[in-house]
């Protein structure tokens, strides 16, 4: 079995950060906005957390996508 060279582990590492800083920041955007709108709306408290809940679905749907890409680009650079 051949040894991890710490530069590649550190590497990956940094990639694996990236993706997920990428994929949160989209999650935490979409949710926060939805908030925003449902309280504009007067919403129910109900109806704030299933529109939450929606907005962190469709960051993850949307923030997917991008934070393959930042891992892609931080793991080949």
């Amino acid at each position: 079995m051949a040894p991890i060279d710490p530069s590649v582990a550190k590497q990956l590492l940094e990639a694996l950060i990236a993706g997920f800083a990428v994929l949160g920041g989209f999650m935490a955007y979409t949710s926060g906005f939805a908030a925003q709108s449902a309280l504009e709306d007067d919403a129910s408290p109900a109806e704030l957390a299933h529109r939450i809940n929606e907005g962190i679905g469709n960051g993850f749907a949307t923030g997917a996508p991008f934070a393959l890409v930042a891992l892609m680009i931080m793991g080949w650079a």
